[in-house]
């Protein structure tokens, strides 16, 4: 419970610090809520081109990029801290964070909270929305409790990439841009069925980084596609995302001990 305090008193003195800017927090957000809508333009195009997409309709699809973008719009709220570990530590910051009676991962939980990230969740819950209301006879207590045990899943594997982001930019002073592959680059690639990538991808963004455990695996088992797992590890797979946050989580704590201050 007093962790829970300490992130909302964080959370409280940034968005009180945004809202005396709301005309600039205004655009800021509506243009994030636009700059996505390029996204859901471009799959739209390519489905009025070609029809289907490996046997995958364009709502089917959608259901995908919904799921993905959807979680790792809501990651950002909690984990977008992890983003300026590599700064904290770079500029003698991080030892403030250190010193203060409470725990680092609360502080980086509720550090930068950004309100204009919202647009981003307004967009991909609409697209989510409309995507099921195509699947209307798949909306049963069981599809609906899949895609939100799936969403969980995906929130936790995008927080755990920001962590795993965190620790290495902690140990480097800078934030390694191959981490983007997980982050900005995981929902772009998850927004479409696994089944369109070389089977080496498909492989390593099911057991490495379980992209697929997450997104493609539970939205088979909702659409009730003929290539979905049994039924027991369509639901096993989105705990891959709480396995992954786990281990990040770990290995973010483990650089932290290890952590040098810069002496700034």
């Amino acid at each position: 419970m007093r962790a829970i305090r300490i992130y909302l008193a964080l959370v409280g003195a940034s968005v009180r610090s945004q809202l005396r800017y709301r005309l600039s927090l205004s655009l800021n957000a509506v243009g994030y809520f636009l700059i996505f809508w390029s996204e859901f333009l471009a799959i739209w195009i390519l489905f009025d081109r070609f029809g289907t997409l490996a046997g995958w309709t364009m709502r089917e699809v959608l259901v995908c990029y919904g799921l993905a973008h959807l979680s790792y719009a809501c990651a950002e709220f909690f984990a977008r801290g992890f983003e300026f570990v590599a700064m904290l530590a770079r500029e003698g910051d991080y030892d403030r964070l250190l010193l203060r009676p409470a725990g680092t991962l609360v502080q980086l939980a509720g550090y930068e909270f950004s309100l204009m990230k919202l647009g981003r969740v307004l967009q991909a819950g609409i697209v989510m929305g409309w995507a099921l209301a195509g699947q209307a006879d798949r909306l049963t207590l069981g599809g609906i409790a899949m895609l939100a045990w799936a969403f969980l899943g995906g929130l936790a594997l995008f927080v755990g990439a920001y962590a795993l982001q965190g620790a290495a930019g902690m140990k480097a002073l800078q934030n390694i841009e191959a981490f983007n592959i997980l982050t900005n680059g995981g929902p772009e690639m998850a927004q479409f069925p696994m089944s369109i990538y070389p089977p080496p991808l498909r492989a390593a963004f099911t057991f490495l980084v379980p992209l697929a455990g997450v997104v493609y695996y539970p939205a088979l088992a909702f659409l009730r596609r003929p290539e979905a797992l049994p039924p027991l590890l369509g639901w096993l797979t989105p705990a891959g995302g709480f396995a992954f946050l786990a281990l990040a989580l770990g290995a973010f704590k483990l650089a932290e001990r290890g952590y040098v201050s810069t002496g700034s």
